[in-house]
């Protein structure tokens, strides 16, 4: 039974195992985040909010208007009438009706103003709510494709933990204690292979006594610097 050998090989499936379980992290923290889509919604209420009151400056500025014109055509039919004799009350009436006129023509303009403030807040509008489609689209295909790539992380999951489980019935309780032990205190890393007569992990040189005690099926060594189990493939 090699320990070291076990050892590594219990070390590479719990890197793995790891590294899957941190990018199902990933994927969870994602789909239930939609930072996108609420900043677009956020957008679209706005202009939503911003096309209502424009559409409301623009009524009532279509009905004061109106108002206006209706009492210009009374004033109108009153000086044209004939009913009217007196040359004073004839020439107020002349006075309102060019001073009602003057002010129509300012309401027009301000009415035009209204209104071009309302095209701009539709055209605003239908751009907010596009891009919320656009971004709720984007969400929703982002969504798929994680969903896919967690069902396949959870299937190479399913088949780590059993070799896995097959691997420990290797290892020896003191062997595993001393993985254990290293795998907390060294961040996750607990052997490391040796390469080139040296520790892969802090690149410490070995002797020639422990490069053979590396090579050793039943002997578990430690590199002198940083304390991890050593391996030689």
């Amino acid at each position: 039974m090699n320990q070291a050998l076990n050892l590594f090989r219990l070390q590479t499936l719990d890197t793995q195992i790891n590294r899957i379980g941190k990018r199902m992290k990933e994927i969870d923290l994602i789909l239930r985040q939609d930072e996108a889509v609420q900043k677009a919604l956020m957008k679209l209420e706005g202009s939503k909010q911003e096309l209502n009151k424009r559409r409301t400056e623009l009524k009532q500025s279509e009905n004061l208007v109106e108002a206006q014109q209706l009492k210009l055509k009374r004033s109108q039919t009153n000086l044209f009438s004939g009913k009217i004799k007196n040359p004073k009350e004839l020439q107020d009436l002349q006075q309102e009706s060019e001073a009602l006129r003057r002010y129509i023509s300012k309401l027009e303009d301000d009415q035009l103003a209204c209104m071009i403030a309302f095209e701009e807040a539709q055209q605003k509008s239908k751009m907010a709510e596009d891009q919320h489609k656009q971004a709720q689209g984007d969400k929703a295909s982002q969504n798929a494709s994680l969903s896919g790539e967690n069902m396949k992380l959870e299937k190479e999951l399913s088949n780590l933990i059993p070799q896995r489980q097959a691997v420990i019935l290797g290892i020896s309780a003191e062997g595993l204690n001393l993985y254990q032990g290293l795998l907390k205190s060294k961040k996750g890393l607990a052997v490391a292979e040796v390469l080139d007569d040296g520790c892969s992990a802090c690149g410490s040189t070995l002797t020639p006594g422990d490069l053979q005690s590396a090579r050793s099926p039943t002997t578990l060594l430690q590199c002198a610097t940083c304390g991890r189990i050593l391996f030689k493939s």
